[in-house]
């Protein structure tokens, strides 16, 4: 994400120039948070937006992530009748086996649409959580009307439609509008404006401890060698793909460019960050890697 009138954490250096990184870029996100020493300052992050959905909504089912808890990224949800798997950016379980599923969302517009995905997402994590609670909380830096409704906060639950009775279980799905959320002058509203690198000056001490967190996961980030591969790959294959398209002069043509493009440039890369000794698992997920490509590239390099 690089909106307008925005402030990047700071730039990594790549062969093709500086590229600003923002507090939620996705490959950030899950380097940062895969670090156990960050675990507490995203424990932080959810429990203020929680508190601040709680104040709006006391009746919710939703609490603050308390105890012992352990925290993946881009956990991988099993589908054990096909084999797919389903990547989400965060996992958060606590010593009740309650998991929270955070997702950070710079775009309105995907494929699927989020509608869809999230509601996928939030069957998923249900399933693979044994009867346990399984809440999914999605940060949109842009608003999808389809689920917030002009709103900040939105929570979906299951409930009988004409008693109003909730179903068994308290796993929901919470949207948050950070745009709306960032207007606000309240811990919420700052971390939100934090979120999406909007100018600010840090006030609220919470907020500061993230801050704190993430702007030292940067630093060390910025310095990772297989990291900087992959975000200079990511930036080749945007490129090109965006000439290609431009060459044909159509839509579809401009599509079916960054088509090609990402497709021949990852096994290209993959192949690549692993003769230079990058791990097998972080070069397939951060490339974004499908079943059928993983199985590929195992051929590939076999």
């Amino acid at each position: 994400m690089s909106p307008t009138n925005t402030l990047p954490l700071g730039y990594v250096e790549l062969p093709s120039g500086p590229k600003a990184i923002y507090p939620m870029n996705d490959i950030f996100l899950n380097y940062t948070f895969e670090d156990t020493a960050n675990w507490e300052a995203l424990r932080l992050l959810v429990n203020i937006l929680v508190d601040t959905y709680k104040n709006i909504s006391p009746d919710t089912l939703l609490e603050p992530i308390m105890g012992t808890i352990e925290v993946k990224t881009q956990y991988k949800h099993l589908l054990d009748d096909t084999k797919v798997t389903r990547d989400q950016d965060i996992r958060i379980s606590d010593d009740k086996k309650v998991a929270t599923y955070v997702e950070f969302q710079n775009k309105a517009s995907t494929t699927p649409p989020i509608p869809i995905r999230s509601v996928e997402y939030f069957g998923l994590g249900i399933g693979h959580n044994k009867g346990k609670t399984a809440n999914q909380i999605w940060l949109l830096a842009e608003d999808v009307d389809a689920v917030l409704l002009s709103k900040t906060f939105a929570r979906y639950i299951l409930k009988d439609e004409q008693s109003g009775y909730v179903h068994p279980g308290t796993s929901g799905i919470l949207y948050v509008s950070l745009d709306k959320l960032s207007q606000e002058e309240t811990a919420a509203g700052e971390l939100a404006k934090y979120l999406l690198g909007k100018p600010l000056n840090l006030d609220n001490k919470e907020v500061m401890k993230i801050s704190d967190a993430v702007n030292a996961s940067f630093e060390k980030f910025k310095l990772e060698k297989d990291v900087v591969n992959v975000l200079s790959l990511r930036e080749r294959w945007h490129d090109e793909g965006r000439i290609e398209g431009k060459a044909e002069g159509k839509a579809e043509g401009k599509a079916e460019g960054k088509a090609e493009g990402k497709a021949e440039g990852m096994m290209e890369a993959a192949i690549k960050l692993l003769t230079q000794g990058a791990d097998f698992k972080f070069v397939t997920e951060a490339l974004q890697l499908s079943d059928s490509e993983i199985t590929q590239l195992k051929k590939a390099i076999a």
